[in-house]
């Protein structure tokens, strides 16, 4: 119990991150301490480091075991977003010095588990490549040559860290735009190449393949509205520590939109909408 209460939101911070499922993620986390029951592990010198690469190894291979039910999902594949509401207790939450945006998550989805691994260490938890190469068991200069490769694919994928107050402007607009069907102004907002993605999982009517620019965009958004499907409460919330949107009907939420800005900062790359009921079930309103 005691090291349970110790790494808990540790491990549970890598396995989301790996896996992109909140309660695959917690599963996983528990799973492994029952599995620790059968072992004395209070005379290691290095618990954290043991316990950091038993958990990193079953995300490797619960990602490689899961890659055939990927290839038959409907539709674009999104993580899982971890939802905060207003009167939540931020405790229950990964550390807010450890969140990282919705943005980031959708990156490491699209990485093979061992790069994933790679590149959360060294970019979120500032790893040293001899304590990477210890978790992964590959070599240092592999690990070296697998972040740098990375770099140089995502350069132009990294969002820019956006300011609360623009963010919560930003989702005011979109709820604004939403109600009045308007989407006019928040369509400014968005660069010409902007790109949206839905994740329905095939169970609830989303758009299958991504929306690529903003006239499109906009199109998108006016005929939801004025097919009364973002009839509902909207909510303000933060969506992995960035603010973002629910829409919530019969107390249940339908939707989750959020954005990823520009590398400058000032633009919307991205918008993101998870309909898939199994993705929102987590959220306690």
């Amino acid at each position: 119990m005691e090291y349970y209460q110790t790494y808990r939101s540790l491990l549970f911070s890598i396995a989301y991150r790996m896996i992109g499922s909140i309660q695959d993620a917690e599963d996983m986390v528990q799973e492994l301490f029952a599995d620790l029951q059968e072992k004395d592990i209070s005379q290691m010198e290095h618990v954290q480091s043991y316990l950091t690469k038993s958990i990193t190894n079953r995300c490797i291979n619960f990602l490689n075991s899961a890659r055939n039910k990927r290839e038959v999902y409907v539709g674009e594949w999104l993580p899982e977003p971890q939802v905060m509401l207003s009167d939540q207790n931020p405790a229950d939450f990964v550390e807010k010095k450890e969140m990282v945006s919705y943005a980031f998550m959708v990156i490491m989805s699209r990485l093979n588990p061992v790069e994933r691994a790679v590149f959360m260490f060294r970019e979120v938890f500032g790893y040293q490549y001899k304590e990477i190469s210890s978790i992964i068991g590959k070599s240092e200069a592999s690990c070296r040559k697998i972040y740098s490769r990375l770099q140089n694919k995502l350069e132009m994928d990294i969002s820019a860290l956006s300011k609360p107050e623009e963010e919560q402007q930003l989702a005011e607009l979109f709820i604004d735009s939403a109600k009045t069907g308007d989407f006019k102004e928040f369509a400014r907002r968005l660069t010409e190449e902007a790109v949206l993605f839905t994740d329905g999982g095939g169970k609830v009517r989303s758009a299958l393949r991504p929306i690529y620019g903003r006239s499109r965009i906009f199109a998108f958004f006016t005929g939801i509205v004025s097919k009364g499907r973002f009839t509902g409460r909207f909510v303000p919330a933060e969506i992995n520590g960035q603010k973002g949107v629910l829409i919530v009907r019969n107390n249940r939420p339908i939707y989750i939109i959020c954005f990823a800005w520009n590398p400058e900062g000032n633009s919307i790359k991205n918008v993101y909408i998870v309909s898939n009921p199994d993705k929102l079930k987590q959220i306690k309103m």
